[in-house]
């Protein structure tokens, strides 16, 4: 079915895919787009599947914990991302609540990073990339809208 080579490029592009995307969703913040934020936050959200099912398939492949571990990580992020953004629409952005969502954050997108890594250093390398764009356009919105 799932070649396991296959499935480490998967989530390679998966771990870009959402730092590219989440870039796109802040700088349009600063732009006013706003009307585009649902459909990149749903898109984001959907990569739970494939997530999940590469976490199973190591793991049912006895690969080293990382392999699935650190799927987990990005997908536990996501549900919390689901939950409170689209399912409770709590403005949680401005409570107690902001520090734990940024920490399992921050912590998936880590954890893409360490397993681009595991799949080749190049791979590693383009995924930390995506991630400093991530970052840099989180700070370019948070000076130019402040957060919301």
């Amino acid at each position: 079915m799932f070649s396991i080579k296959f499935l480490d490029l998967a989530v390679v592009l998966i771990a870009n895919l959402i730092n590219l995307v989440l870039s796109v969703l802040f700088l349009n913040r600063v732009h006013g787009r706003l009307d585009w934020e649902p459909a990149l936050g749903y898109g984001t959200i959907m990569m739970i599947l494939p997530l999940t099912i590469s976490a199973i398939f190591n793991l049912a492949n006895r690969r080293p914990w990382a392999f699935w571990v650190f799927p987990l990580v990005m997908v536990a992020y996501l549900v919390l991302e689901f939950v409170l953004d689209y399912i409770l629409k709590l403005d949680f952005r401005h409570t107690a609540l902001l520090g734990p969502y940024l920490l399992v954050f921050y912590l998936g997108q880590f954890a893409l990073i360490g397993y681009s890594f595991l799949v080749g250093k190049l791979h590693g390398f383009v995924t930390l990339a995506t991630y400093f764009i991530c970052l840099g356009a989180t700070a370019y919105s948070y000076i130019h809208v402040g957060h919301r």
